[in-house]
């Protein structure tokens, strides 16, 4: 029995970075075309060769739903693993969305059946636990309770680093280690770049989309003394009227840039080494929010920047020059990083931001929500 599937769904994505050797950085794209859909799927699988069925009734097998949003990976592969009575029955891969439906499995008639679902997350060679569910099912009963799967304990760390897998996935980060992107010593701009998609998950936003945007991607890099992140923008529409009206330019076009120079994960601004940075298309200004009032860059005054707006390849770019020492960032030590592009078409509240890391747009509040940067 082959997959049947109707599906509504609505995009939401953002990046994912996974370190690979050498001096380059593979940046692999992570959230694309998330489901959310609420609806049961059906499906069989069409295996190459036939399996003996069990004799008896069948179950049907859901999937959770932050299972679901995780399930159109392009780079991370998932992997179900059904057992019944102990018995590992089905192994399901999943390569792409329309695969990661409620699985029928047969079990035997008239008893009890113990069942057993594990979600796996395939990153490289490596298989990553992000969720389980065990249950007994009395006989007769078609479907199994997958609402109260267990994603949490030290098996379902894989990097240790005291986030579980499927929060990691769920946040975009690096599922087999502490860093999310490792920084090489360049000497040009290019190196990792990251697409900054629209999220869809931005609470502060007046929701008329007026125009769809191709990505616009950042790179970092290091030269021994200074961070130089580098934006190529791709929003079409310049906006800044927010600015000039009630002074909340985070309405209008402006590129955030988040710093935790010691990695401290708080989940407030410290006044010591949290910084928000925001750069403001429609006047080329910078703007320091939170940060700059300690020892470290006060003011803001230690930073340079620089606004092109006459790329052919960009709609605009973006250079910003971070002093390593004045910012509390050591080459080798993790640091907190996140970026943020807001955008507005056509004036008054800003249409959505995208992000690196904080999809959810809670880097302003909890640089705990920071993805993690280690220069190297």
């Amino acid at each position: 029995m082959c997959l049947h599937a109707n599906v509504n769904s609505e995009k939401i994505q953002g990046a994912w970075h996974q370190p690979t050797s050498g001096e380059e950085i593979a940046v692999k794209s992570m959230f694309r075309n998330i489901l959310l859909m609420i609806g049961v799927l059906a499906m069989g699988a069409c295996d190459s060769q036939p399996t003996t069925p069990l004799e008896g009734g069948q179950i049907a097998l859901p999937v959770p739903a932050a299972i679901r949003q995780i399930a159109t990976l392009n780079s991370l592969p998932l992997e179900i693993q059904i057992s019944v009575n102990n018995e590992i029955v089905r192994v399901v891969p999943v390569g792409n969305p329309d695969e990661l439906t409620t699985t029928i499995v047969n079990v035997p008639i008239n008893q009890n059946n113990e069942i057993k679902l594990a979600w796996f997350a395939i990153v490289g060679t490596e298989k990553v636990l992000l969720a389980e569910r065990s249950e007994l099912v009395p006989a007769g009963r078609t479907e199994l309770n997958i609402n109260n799967y267990n994603s949490t304990g030290p098996e379902f760390d894989a990097d240790g680093d005291g986030r579980f897998n499927l929060s990691e996935a769920r946040e975009n980060r690096n599922l087999l280690s502490a860093i999310d992107l490792e920084v090489p010593f360049q000497t040009a701009f290019g190196g990792a770049f990251a697409n900054l998609n629209s999220d869809g998950i931005d609470p502060d936003t007046s929701g008329e989309i007026g125009e769809d945007d191709e990505p616009t991607a950042f790179s970092l890099r290091h030269d021994g003394s200074s961070l130089i992140v580098y934006v190529c923008g791709k929003d079409k529409t310049l906006q800044g009227d927010s600015l000039d009206t009630n002074g909340q330019y985070w309405h209008d076009d402006t590129v955030f840039i988040y710093l935790d120079g010691a990695d401290s994960d708080n989940d407030s601004f410290d006044g010591i080494d949290d910084f928000q940075i925001g750069f403001i298309r429609s006047t080329g200004e910078m703007r320091v929010s939170e940060g700059g009032n300690g020892q470290f860059c006060p003011g803001g005054a230690c930073i340079t920047h620089s606004f092109y707006n006459t790329s052919t390849l960009c709609e605009y770019e973006l250079s910003v020059n971070l002093p390593l020492a004045d910012f509390n960032m050591t080459i080798g030590s993790p640091i907190g990083f996140d970026i943020e592009i807001t955008d507005d078409d056509n004036g008054g509240l800003r249409e959505g931001s995208s992000a690196w890391i904080g999809f959810d747009d809670r880097s302003d509040q909890k640089p705990s929500t920071f993805g993690t940067i280690n220069l190297n």
